[in-house]
C-alpha cells in the first residue's frame, strides 16, 4: 500500500481544480445549513405562538425582493464555477491521465529496482550475477556434472549484462526468459509459471526496471567496437579489417576473454559449449573437464551447431544468413530453409521493440557481416559436421567471402516485433 502514495497523494494542476470546486460546493452547503439552523426561533412560548403553520412569512415585497436577488446571486456564482471550472478539467483531464501513466510507471520501476537489488536490500539479487545495474557480471560457483549426474566440479559462469537485452530481444522473450531460466545454466526459472517465485506482476515489474536501465543503440555499438578493438590488441585509431577471419571469430566470441558486459555480445555464450565458463574459477583445480570445456567454436550448446555448411545446408545464401544474424528468430516463424524461430535467438542489428529500421540493434553492418562470413566457413576447419553426397562423398561449399554479405542493403522498411 506505501508504494501507491505517491500516485495517491502526488498534485497536480488538474487534481487543485477539482479539490477547489469540491470545496465550493461542501462550504455552500455547510453555509446553506447553518443559516437555516440559525434562521429558526428558539421556543420561547407555546406550541400555537412558535407553530410553524402559524408563524408569519415574507410578504410579497420581501419575498420577490431581497430574498428573490439573493438566491439568483448564489445560483449565477455556482453556475460560473460548473460553467468554467468543469471544462477546464476536462480539457486538462489528458495531462491527467499521462500523469498517472508515467507515475504507475515509476512505481514498477521502483518496485523493479527493489526485485533486481541484492538480498541484503530485500531484493532477490538478480544484480548478484548480473552486476549493479545490469551492466554484466557472473555467477558464482556453477554446479557442473558429469554424463552419469555426479559432481565434477564448480565454476564461475559470465552472467550477461541486462542493460543492453532490449536491444536483441523482444520484451515478450525476455519474459519467457525470466519465467522459465535458461536450462542448463546458472539462470532460475523466476516466474510462478515455471516453478520460481515471482508472480505475473512482479515479473512485469522487473522488466520495467530493465527497461529503464538500457543503454542506447550507439552506445551499445561503441562498447562493442571498443571491446573488440582490446581483444585485437588494436590501437584506438587503427583501422579495423573486417575481411580478416580473425576478427569474424573476435566478435564470435566478444567479451568472453575480457569478461565484458558478462559476454552479452557473444554469440560463442550460445553456440559453442564451456564459452561462458570464468577461467580460474575451477574448484576443485585438478577435476578433469574435458566434457564440459574445450570445444571448438560454434560446435553447439543451447543454441544449434554452426559446423556444418549452413550455406545452403540451413540458408540458400549468405544474404539470408546476415538476415538471421541481424533480426534473429521469432517463435514459431520460419527462417532459413526449413527452421523454426524460438524466439531464443537475439538480433544483433535491429531492436525488435522498435519502429525504427534496422540498424537499431547492438552491433554495426560490418561486425554483422564479419561474424556472417566467420560462422559461415566454420565448416571449412576440418572440425565441422558435413553433409554427405549421394555418391557419399561429403559435399563441403565454397567459401563466403565479405563481398557475398556486403551487397545487402542496410535500408529497409520499419517493422513490428512480430515481424522482426
Amino acid at each position: 500500500m506505501l508504494d501507491l502514495l505517491p500516485t495517491v497523494l502526488a498534485a497536480s494542476t488538474v487534481k487543485s481544480v477539482g479539490a477547489v470546486i469540491a470545496a465550493i460546493v461542501t462550504i455552500g452547503f455547510i453555509w446553506y445549513v447553518v443559516v437555516n439552523i440559525r434562521a429558526g426561533r428558539a421556543e420561547v412560548a407555546s406550541e400555537i405562538e412558535l407553530a410553524p403553520n402559524r408563524k408569519p412569512y415574507y410578504d410579497d415585497e420581501g419575498l420577490e425582493g431581497p430574498r428573490l436577488d439573493g438566491a439568483l446571486r448564489w445560483a449565477v456564482m455556482m453556475l460560473a464555477v460548473s460553467a468554467i471550472g468543469l471544462p477546464l478539467y476536462w480539457l486538462a483531464e489528458p495531462s491527467r491521465q499521462e500523469g498517472a501513466i508515467e507515475q504507475f510507471d515509476r512505481t514498477f520501476v521502483g518496485r523493479g529496482a527493489r526485485l533486481f537489488a541484492p538480498t541484503e536490500d530485500g531484493g532477490y539479487n538478480c544484480a548478484g550475477c548480473h552486476g549493479p545495474e545490469g551492466v554484466g557480471g557472473a555467477a558464482p560457483d556453477f554446479t557442473l556434472l558429469d554424463a552419469e549426474g555426479e559432481f565434477d566440479a564448480t565454476m564461475d559462469w559470465q552472467a550477461p549484462a541486462l542493460n543492453t537485452v532490449l536491444l536483441r530481444f523482444s520484451e515478450d522473450e525476455v519474459r519467457e526468459v525470466l519465467v522459465y531460466g535458461r536450462p542448463g545454466t546458472p539462470m532460475p526459472a523466476w516466474g510462478t509459471e515455471g516453478g520460481g517465485p515471482l508472480t505475473t506482476q512482479q515479473i512485469d515489474e522487473l522488466i520495467a526496471y530493465l527497461d529503464s536501465i538500457q543503454i542506447t543503440s550507439e552506445d551499445a555499438k561503441e562498447l562493442a567496437e571498443k571491446t573488440l578493438r582490446e581483444e585485437l590488441a588494436l590501437a584506438e585509431d587503427a583501422e579495423i579489417d573486417y575481411a580478416d577471419p580473425a576478427v569474424g571469430e573476435a566478435i564470435f566470441n566478444l567479451g568472453l576473454p575480457s569478461g565484458t558486459a558478462g559476454g552479452a555480445f557473444s554469440c560463442a555464450r550460445c553456440h559453442t559449449k564451456g564459452a561462458s565458463l570464468v577461467d580460474g574459477s575451477q574448484d576443485p583445480e585438478f577435476a578433469e573437464l574435458s566434457e564440459h570445456r574445450g570445444f571448438p567454436d560454434g560446435s553447439g550448446a543451447f543454441g544449434f551447431s554452426l559446423r556444418y555448411p549452413l550455406i545452403p545446408r540451413q540458408f540458400l545464401s549468405a544474404e539470408d544468413l546476415l538476415e538471421f544474424l541481424r533480426k534473429g528468430s521469432v517463435e514459431n516463424l520460419l527462417y532459413g530453409q526449413r527452421g523454426v524461430g524460438s524466439g531464443r535467438m537475439p538480433g544483433f542489428g535491429d531492436n525488435p521493440n522498435t519502429l525504427e529500421p534496422v540498424d537499431d540493434g547492438m552491433f554495426t553492418e560490418e561486425m554483422l557481416q564479419a561474424v556472417a562470413v566467420y560462422v559461415a566457413n566454420l565448416h571449412l576447419d576440418g572440425q565441422g559436421d558435413t553433409a554427405p553426397a549421394a555418391g557419399g562423398t561429403p559435399a563441403v561449399p565454397p567459401a563466403v567471402t565479405l563481398s557475398d554479405v556486403t551487397t545487402t542493403t542496410t535500408t529497409a522498411a520499419p517493422t513490428t516485433a512480430e515481424e522482426s
